[in-house]
């Protein structure tokens, strides 16, 4: 590093060099420094040690910023630092400080790349139902105190509304956009709602009519995803999202990735679905997707009209997530071990030791699969008792 006096006719005079930047320190003014890059552009900059590392601020470009100026505003950035104020930190924080709650919505979204478009679609609509007339807010002028007013003027979903905004709080503040949380005040009063489960499933008295009324859809896709659903014991989006490439119809099993408990996971296939997959493959076997659609991902949306006309014919009201349930309590029917429905749930393990010991084999799951899916049949079977058999050569 050359030292020179800083002047306006010295610094105009310095040559730019063939290759790279070269840097000149001010004997008038330490830590000013003047760099000179291979194109002629000349920038002022301070350099400061803060007795772990060399500090870098830019000041300007010369000759938009004189000597006289650049000096000057060196002399306060120092002093700035010498009193643990950054100047480039504040810089950082002026530019975010504007930043709205909408905007900082979409740069979640823009940086959380692997978010599937259900996920996106479900946390866009409650941040709306829950906080419209904030989204044009700046993100720090939401404060605990307007946390907890909202909180109490939310009819319904009002945990679920507050948990997507606790989590773009949070994602602000490891992006040093705010200090703390608002959110944190539900928690520190204690206003989170005590869970209540859900208990609705198709019982055992209307599984027929509801199976009667899934056969006689015209939509295939809603059909066999519906089915599907039944008798996996699978969440929605780790059966719309299926690819054909998940499917092994030699081992009868198939792979949902990237579950909820974020791993991928294995589910068995009964003699009862195969046929309907192969039928289904035969009509979208082309693709990517076993149930493609026009979302933003390619898929299928949830299929809402098939499944209202489902409800009227059947004369009782479901989800596909009922779906889930309907197969665990019908497990639970068939004298599957509790251990064993977990695993075939994708939950995770709970801290209990022994079951910590039991692992489940496929053959086991499989068997298991194979038993609720017989359990199944023999509700819906037209003869009450009996289970129906399925031609297997059909499947292939």
């Amino acid at each position: 590093m050359s030292k020179i006096k800083f002047t306006q006719l010295r610094i105009e005079a310095l040559a730019a060099p063939d290759t790279g930047r070269v840097d000149y320190h001010d004997t008038g003014c330490s830590g000013l420094t003047c760099r000179v890059s291979y194109t002629g552009i000349k920038s002022f900059v301070v350099l400061k040690w803060n007795g772990k590392n060399t500090q870098r601020i830019t000041l300007g470009k010369f000759p938009a910023l004189t000597v006289k100026d650049a000096q000057v505003k060196a002399n306060k950035i120092k002093s700035d630092l010498i009193r643990g104020i950054n100047p480039t930190e504040e810089k950082r924080k002026d530019k975010i400080r504007g930043l709205t709650l909408q905007e900082l919505m979409d740069q979640y979204l823009s940086n959380k790349t692997d978010l599937r478009e259900a996920t996106i679609f479900d946390y866009n609509q409650k941040l709306r139902q829950g906080f419209a007339d904030w989204l044009s807010k700046p993100v720090n002028e939401i404060t605990e105190a307007m946390v907890l007013a909202r909180r109490r003027h939310i009819e319904k979903g009002v945990d679920n509304k507050l948990r997507v905004l606790r989590l773009l709080m949070h994602y602000a503040v490891r992006r040093k956009i705010i200090e703390v949380n608002p959110v944190n005040a539900v928690t520190e009063e204690r206003l989170w709602s005590a869970p209540i489960r859900k208990k609705r499933m198709i019982s055992k008295d209307s599984l027929k009519d509801w199976h009667d009324a899934v056969m006689a859809l015209e939509n295939e896709k809603a059909k066999i995803y519906l089915l599907l659903l039944l008798h996996t014991g699978l969440r929605d989006t780790d059966v719309r999202y299926l690819e054909w490439t998940d499917i092994d119809f030699k081992n009868d099993c198939l792979q949902a990735r990237d579950t909820k408990n974020g791993t991928d996971f294995t589910a068995y296939l009964a003699p009862q679905i195969k046929p309907h997959l192969r039928a289904l493959q035969a009509l979208t076997g082309t693709g990517k997707y076993l149930f493609p659609g026009d979302t933003k991902d390619g898929v299928m949306g949830i299929p809402r009209k098939p499944i209202q006309q489902v409800c009227k014919e059947a004369n009782l009201e479901f989800s596909s997530h009922d779906l889930k349930r309907t197969f665990l309590t019908i497990g639970e029917a068939a004298l599957i071990p509790f251990s064993l429905l977990k695993t075939l749930a994708n939950h995770k393990t709970g801290r209990d030791v022994t079951e910590g010991y039991i692992i489940a084999e496929a053959h086991t799951l499989r068997e298991a699969t194979h038993k609720i899916a017989d359990a199944i049949q023999a509700r819906v079977s037209d003869t009450a008792g009996n289970v129906v058999s399925i031609n297997i050569s059909a499947a292939y």
